[in-house]
């Protein structure tokens, strides 16, 4: 028969890998050979000792024999001494070899070919909830009898492929369960909502950003690392805010126009119905370089279609009014204007006023001069309730009733505003 038969009629052979050594045979034989290096470096070092001493001896004879003899010893401890770099290194290979075998016992493996080592950089976060002994009990339960050791900002682990997916996995779990609050006023929570701003953050981030059930804030959970910069960027984007009055003929094309200052900007710019007599606000919000850029464009546009312009008196004192006395002024700040055919209201944060009338006209000054009076008195008000307050506190006694409100209106004798509140 031809080699083509003959190889056709033969069976079919297949190679199977050699499957390893028992792990506990190998630990065994890696011990052992670790021993015998061990030993052998010992004898190395011994003989390398005895011919410094012999070396040392022949030196001190001082002949020529002797001499001879050194050079040669020289030459024995030499090859000894590479003999013995070379056992120490092998002896280091097994060492290191013998580590491993260990650290895949430990891990509970068969095959220390399945043993994988890795070391993980853990957030801040995660570090914090890991000082907690239930959540490193929790992470060693799901690497499937791996070992987890926390070292510092990292976190070492030992074990099979599938014990380091598990914790992966339980680490991922950890690290969602970062959460924070973020403080927002209802109205702009509104504007936030109504543009889609908060679930944008969320998929842009990787994150769940929701309104809490009170509607004063907004909760950011997930990933520690990826909440803390949605937590960052929705901080930003509400670091500004302005309201505007806008009269009730401008409502519409204000509206228009704000549009057009929102794509300028970067801004959420919104006109809703409010104020007296069918009047609107326009409310910006965003970040604060941005807001600011859309205001002055907002006030631009006004003064151009209204032939007006704003004047602003800063009175610092009238920020320390409570919401009654506040409420007062508001009101005598309306009277005001009526007098002075112009519109006076308290900005943002109650620290100055924006006095606002036509172009051109001779209103601001004799206006302000009167304002100053005004918010002296108030100012006046407010600094002797709160020292009042103040004194009270420290004698620990209560407040003695008055017989007549402090909080009147202002006496007509300190300046006259053509009219009684």
């Amino acid at each position: 028969p031809s080699r083509l038969q003959l190889h056709a009629s033969s069976p079919r052979r297949t190679f199977t890998r050699p499957m390893a050594p028992a792990l506990a045979a190998l630990l065994e034989a890696t011990g052992g050979r670790r021993t015998e290096l061990d030993a052998e470096s010992e004898g190395l070092a011994a003989e390398v000792a005895a011919l410094d001493l012999e070396i040392a001896g022949k030196r001190a004879e001082k002949t020529i024999a002797a001499q001879n003899e050194v050079r040669e010893l020289l030459k024995s401890k030499e090859a000894l001494a590479k003999k013995a770099k070379l056992i120490g290194a092998a002896a280091g290979h097994v060492r290191l070899a013998l580590a491993k075998l260990q650290r895949a016992k430990q891990a509970g493996l068969e095959d220390w070919k399945e043993l994988r080592e890795e070391t993980v950089k853990l957030s801040d976060f995660a570090r914090e909830r890991l000082k907690e002994g239930a959540s490193v009990a929790q992470l060693e339960a799901s690497c499937a009898g791996g070992s987890v050791k926390v070292d510092g900002a990292s976190l070492a682990f030992a074990g099979s492929s599938a014990g380091l997916e598990g914790l992966r996995r339980a680490l991922e779990q950890l690290e969602s369960a970062y959460s924070c609050t973020i403080e927002v006023d209802a109205l702009t929570l509104g504007i936030l909502e109504r543009r889609k701003a908060l679930e944008r953050q969320g998929e842009k981030h990787g994150v769940t950003v929701a309104k809490d059930a009170g509607g004063a804030s907004v909760t950011v959970s997930g990933a520690a690392e990826k909440a803390r910069k949605a937590e960052q960027m929705l901080k930003f984007m509400m670091s500004g805010k302005v309201d505007l009055p806008c009269p009730k003929e401008l409502a519409g094309a204000a509206k228009a126009h704000a549009q057009d200052v929102e794509v300028e900007t970067g801004s959420y710019v919104e006109v809703l119905r409010a104020g007296f007599g069918g009047g609107s606000i326009v409310h910006i919000r965003g970040d604060s370089e941005g807001v600011k850029d859309a205001e002055e464009r907002m006030r631009a546009w006004f003064d151009e279609r209204e032939g007006a312009y704003s004047s602003f008196v800063e009175a610092p004192s009238l920020a320390k009014l409570d919401a009654a006395k506040t409420a007062e002024l508001t009101n005598d700040l309306w009277h005001f204007g009526q007098k002075f055919a112009i519109a006076a209201s308290l900005c943002e944060g109650g620290a100055r006023v924006e006095l606002r009338g036509p172009a051109g006209g001779t209103w601001e000054a004799p206006a302000r001069a009167e304002l100053k009076q005004l918010s002296d008195w108030y100012g006046q008000q407010a600094e002797e309730v709160g020292s009042a307050g103040a004194k009270a506190k420290a004698k620990a006694q209560p407040t003695k009733k008055e017989e007549d409100d402090c909080w009147g209106a202002a006496p007509e004798a300190q300046f006259e505003l053509g009219h009684k509140w």
